[in-house]
C-alpha cells in the first residue's frame, strides 16, 4: 500500500518523505538511505506531487525486457513529480536507485485503482512503459497534472526547435548580406517564441514553479541576440553607404543613411539589455556614430570656410580666383541644404553665410578683375615695345578674364558690371588696334593704359587682393557647434591642404594617420606583428581582417611595381584583403590595374578626404602658422 501527497509549495513545509532518510522497522515509517528526496531536485524545479509505496516498487517495461525494482526491506519506492520530470528512487540497504524521465518524453499518461492499491502508467518516447504503484486517493489528479505538463513541455520544446531552426536561417542570411531578409525570418522566430511564452504563462499560472517558463530563457537570449546582430549589421550597411555618400559629397542622403543606422542602433538597444550579450559595443557604435554624424553636420560649412581661408592668404590672384570659387559653391551648397525645411540638419546661420557669400562674390570679382588688368598691363607693355604678336595674347588673355569676371558680377555682383563692361570695352579697342597694327593698316590713334573709370565699386574691384580677415563670424559659429566633436579646422591660421599635410609626413607619421582614420570608418586597427607583411592589420566586427601597405610618403604617385608587391601579398594567411594606403594619388591609368589585382586603393584624395570629414588629427608639425 502506498500514498499520494499533494507538496504544499506555498505553505513552505515539505512532507517527512521528501525530506528524511533512514530504514524503518516493523511498525516504523522507512524512506532511502543515501539521502532525502528532496535533495535530488534542482534548485529550478519544484515538487508538486509524491508517490510512494513499501513493497512494489516500480516496473518498467520496454519492448526486449521487463525490470521490477522493489525496495529493501525497512525502505520505500518513492517518485517524485515536478514541474519539469519524475525521479523514481527505490531505497535499499545497498544503496538507492534513480530513475529519471523529463516530463516532454512523457507521451501518453494512465492509471488504474483496486479497492486498496493504485497504479500510475506513462509511457515514454521510445517505446518503454513505466508503472509505479501507489496509493489511491489524489491519482487521479496526479494523472491529470502529469498529462497535461507533458503536453505543456512538448509544445514548448517544439517551438523551441523551430525558433532555434528559424535563427540559423536567420543567421544565414545575415552572414550572406541579406539584412532584410534576416530581419524578416527572426522576426517570424519571435512568433514561434510567442506561442511558446503563452504555453509556459498558462501551465505556469495554473501551478507553481517556473521550470517551463525558464526553459525559454536560452531560447529567449538567443532570440535577441541574433536580431540584435542584424539590426547592429544593417546599422553598418548603412554606415558604409553614409560613408560612401559623404565622399560624392552628397551630404543629405549621406544623413540620410546616418539616420538609419542610428535607427537600427536604438532599435537594438530597446531590445531586452539583460539578455544582450554586448549591449557595451552596441552603445560605443552607437555613440561613434554620432560623432560621426556631428562631423558631417559641420563638413559642409567647413569645405567653404577652408577654401575662403585659402583665398585670404593666397598671393596669387589666379589662385585666389579658384579658392573663391570654390568657396562660393560651398556656401551656396550649404544654404541649399535643408532648403525648405524647418528643421537645420547642417551648421550654418542661413542670414550669415548669405552675408559672407556677397563678401566672396565681391573678392572672386576682384580677383578675376585682377588677372585681367595684368594681362591688359602686360598688353600695355609689349605694345610700347613693339611686340605686337605678345601683346595681343596678353590683350586676348585680358578679354577672356574680363568676361569670366563680367559672368560673375552679372550673377552675384551686378554694382560692378558697369565697370568691368568699361575696362572690357578698353581691352577690345587695344586688340582691334593691335590687329590693325599686325596687318599693316595705318594707325593714327594710340590708347592709353590704366583705363580707370569713376564709379561706385571702383574701390571694391580695384584691389586685386582684398583686406579682409576672413569668414571670422561664420568660423566662430563653426568652432562654438563643433565643440564636443573636436578640434576647429579654422582655429590658429590657414592650414595647408591636407593632401600637403600628408606628403610632408614620413613612414611612421603615416601609418599613424592610417591606421586614425580607419578607427573612424567601421575598422579597428592593429600594428602589424612578428613576420606579418602588412604595416598594419585592420578588422571588421564581423571578423574580416584587411592587411595594410602604407607607402612611402616621398614616393610621386602609386605606381603598378606597388600594385604589383600589394597583389602578391593578397595570398597571405594574415588577411583576407589588402589595401595600400598612400599619401601619394594613383596613376590614372592604374586605376584599372588595382581593381584587376584585387587591391583597395587608399590614394591620397580619399585618405585626405578621410582626414577632413573624420576630423583625424595630423601632427602639429604638418600646419604652418599664420603670423600675428
Amino acid at each position: 500500500m502506498g500514498q499520494v501527497i499533494k507538496v504544499d509549495n506555498r505553505g513552505g513545509t515539505l512532507p517527512d518523505v521528501l525530506t528524511r532518510t533512514g530504514q524503518g522497522g516493523f511498525l516504523s515509517t522507512g524512506y532511502l538511505r543515501d539521502q532525502p528526496a528532496a535533495a535530488v531536485l534542482d534548485d529550478d524545479e519544484t515538487p508538486q506531487f509524491v508517490l510512494t509505496n513499501r513493497k512494489n516498487g516500480v516496473t518498467i517495461e520496454s519492448p526486449d525486457s521487463t525490470d521490477h525494482v522493489t525496495p529493501g526491506s525497512g525502505y520505500r519506492t518513492v517518485a517524485v513529480l515536478t514541474d519539469r520530470r519524475v525521479v523514481v528512487l527505490v531505497g535499499d540497504a545497498d544503496g538507492d536507485t534513480q530513475f529519471v524521465v523529463p516530463l516532454v518524453e512523457i507521451e501518453q499518461v494512465e492509471h488504474t485503482t483496486s479497492i486498496r492499491r493504485g497504479r500510475l502508467t506513462f509511457r515514454r518516447e521510445g517505446g518503454s512503459t513505466w508503472h509505479v504503484h501507489t496509493g489511491t486517493d489524489g491519482l487521479a489528479e496526479v494523472a491529470d497534472y502529469l498529462a497535461a505538463a507533458s503536453q505543456a513541455w512538448i509544445r514548448v520544446e517544439n517551438e523551441c526547435n523551430r525558433v532555434t531552426q528559424t535563427l540559423v536561417t536567420a543567421t544565414d542570411y545575415r552572414d550572406d548580406g541579406e539584412y532584410d531578409e534576416a530581419l524578416s525570418t527572426a522576426e517570424s522566430a519571435e512568433d514561434h517564441l510567442e506561442t511558446a511564452r503563452a504555453t509556459a504563462l498558462r501551465f505556469s499560472t495554473a501551478r507553481p514553479g517556473d521550470a517551463l517558463r525558464k526553459r525559454l530563457d536560452p531560447v529567449e537570449s538567443r532570440c535577441v541576440n541574433t536580431v540584435a546582430e542584424i539590426r547592429v549589421g544593417r546599422a553598418r550597411q548603412a554606415t558604409d553607404e553614409g560613408e560612401s555618400l559623404w565622399r560624392e559629397d552628397d551630404y543629405e542622403a549621406a544623413y540620410e543613411a546616418y539616420e538609419r543606422a542610428r535607427e537600427e542602433y536604438e532599435a537594438a538597444l530597446a531590445l531586452d539589455q539583460t539578455r544582450l550579450d554586448d549591449v557595451d559595443g552596441i552603445r560605443e557604435e552607437r555613440e561613434r556614430l554620432d560623432r560621426i554624424v556631428g562631423h558631417l553636420e559641420q563638413s559642409p560649412l567647413r569645405h567653404a570656410v577652408r577654401a575662403d581661408n585659402a583665398a585670404v592668404d593666397a598671393d596669387d590672384p589666379a589662385v585666389a580666383a579658384d579658392r573663391w570659387t570654390e568657396a562660393m559653391a560651398h556656401y551656396r551648397r550649404v544654404l541649399e541644404l535643408d532648403w525648405g525645411s524647418g528643421d537645420r540638419r547642417f551648421a550654418g546661420d542661413p542670414e550669415k553665410v548669405r552675408e559672407r557669400l556677397g563678401t566672396v562674390a565681391e573678392q572672386l570679382t576682384g580677383a578675376q578683375r585682377a588677372i585681367a588688368v595684368d594681362a591688359m598691363r602686360a598688353g600695355d607693355w609689349y605694345s610700347d615695345a613693339e611686340q605686337y604678336d605678345a601683346a595681343l595674347t596678353e590683350f586676348e588673355a585680358a578679354a577672356e578674364a574680363f568676361e569670366t569676371a563680367l559672368a560673375t558680377a552679372r550673377d552675384c555682383y551686378p554694382d560692378a558690371v558697369d565697370h568691368l563692361e568699361t575696362e572690357r570695352d578698353a581691352v577690345t579697342q587695344r586688340i582691334e588696334r593691335t590687329e590693325a597694327i599686325l596687318a599693316g593698316d595705318e594707325v593714327t590713334d594710340h590708347i592709353e593704359g590704366g583705363v580707370e573709370p569713376a564709379d561706385s565699386v571702383t574701390a571694391t574691384i580695384g584691389d586685386p587682393v582684398p583686406d579682409d580677415d576672413g569668414p571670422t563670424a561664420i568660423e566662430a559659429a563653426i568652432e562654438a557647434a563643433e565643440s564636443e566633436f573636436g578640434p576647429s579646422l579654422t582655429g590658429q591660421g590657414a592650414p595647408e591642404s591636407t593632401t600637403e599635410r600628408l606628403r610632408s609626413l614620413d613612414r611612421q607619421e603615416l601609418t599613424a594617420v592610417v591606421a586614425d582614420a580607419l578607427d573612424e570608418t567601421v575598422w579597428s586597427t592593429q600594428r602589424g606583428a612578428g613576420e606579418s607583411p602588412f604595416d598594419l592589420l585592420v578588422r571588421r566586427d564581423d571578423g574580416d581582417v584587411m592587411g595594410v601597405v602604407v607607402e612611402d610618403p616621398e614616393a610621386d604617385s602609386v605606381g603598378a611595381a606597388t600594385l604589383d608587391r600589394c597583389a602578391d601579398l593578397a595570398s597571405s594567411d594574415d588577411a583576407d584583403a589588402v589595401l595600400l594606403a598612400a599619401a601619394v594619388p594613383l596613376e590614372q591609368e592604374h586605376s584599372s590595374l588595382a581593381g584587376d589585382r584585387e587591391v583597395r586603393v587608399l590614394d591620397g584624395d580619399s585618405l585626405s578626404a578621410i582626414v577632413d570629414a573624420q576630423d583625424v588629427a595630423l601632427p602639429e608639425s604638418t600646419r604652418r602658422i599664420l603670423e600675428e
